[in-house]
């Protein structure tokens, strides 16, 4: 069974290909894109159901967690100028996607975490981008970075030591943090991904301190830590930036 996953999981990864190349060459076509790339995450999310129950691992969070990683993807790819970056990006997803397929069950924490900031990553430069571009819909993407930030977090937080209560509260409450600050952050002059990556800082601080409070391992020097990595990460995104003038 775990090598027939394995394959299976590469087949996914080239099909994330395959349907993006063939419906977005030489632009996208949205009325079939969108269709078809639905189509796909429904196949996929449905055979990882199928996979983790027969593996005895099924957990509702855990299988949102490739739907997520899958939206994400799809919305850098979007944002992507160039034909020859996009086909470079679709080849990076192939093995990004296959790998995380293959892991699919395995609970340890760095694994979860490093997909969970992936995740995060790809859906705040999606948001970031269509906001500057197309801002006239600036509620829908406020809604998405909600939305998005709460599964998130929420998929996160599975296995901790809490109540289901508690953990969908602490997932919402950062999930209304990142909308904020999202809307907050587009009335500053900056290009999209300084104010992506400034937004994914932010949620990755509140992530990581919330999941220390959670375990009861939250300190101050935990918090001076990572307190001081997101404020030169921002400070150099800041910095390496240039301005702009709103017209």
């Amino acid at each position: 069974m775990l090598k027939q996953h394995k394959f299976i999981s590469f087949v996914w990864g080239l099909l994330f290909l395959i349907v993006l190349q063939i419906f977005a060459t030489p632009e996208p076509v949205f009325r079939f894109l969108v269709p078809a790339f639905l189509l796909y995450v429904a196949v996929v999310t449905a055979y990882n159901r199928w996979y983790l129950l027969q593996a005895q691992k099924y957990n509702f969070w855990i299988a949102l967690r490739p739907m997520l990683l899958l939206f994400s993807g799809f919305g850098l790819f979007l944002i992507i100028p160039s034909q020859f970056l996009r086909g470079l990006f679709l080849i990076i997803s192939v093995a990004v996607i296959t790998f995380f397929e293959i892991i699919l069950g395995n609970f340890a924490e760095n694994i979860l975490l490093n997909e969970t900031l992936l995740i995060a990553f790809g859906l705040f430069f999606s948001f970031a981008a269509f906001y500057q571009y197309t801002p006239g819909y600036g509620f829908l993407y406020l809604a998405g970075v909600f939305a998005g930030s709460s599964l998130l977090a929420r998929s996160f937080y599975e296995f901790t030591p809490q109540p289901a209560s508690g953990k969908l509260a602490g997932s919402l409450i950062l999930g209304l943090f990142c909308g904020e600050f999202f809307w907050a952050l587009n009335f500053l002059p900056l290009h999209f991904s300084a104010l992506a990556i400034i937004l994914f800082n932010l949620f990755y601080f509140c992530l990581i301190l919330n999941y220390y409070y959670l375990f009861h391992i939250l300190n101050f020097k935990k918090i001076q830590f990572h307190l001081f990595l997101i404020a030169g990460c921002s400070l150099a995104v800041l910095i390496a930036t240039p301005w702009k003038i709103i017209q």
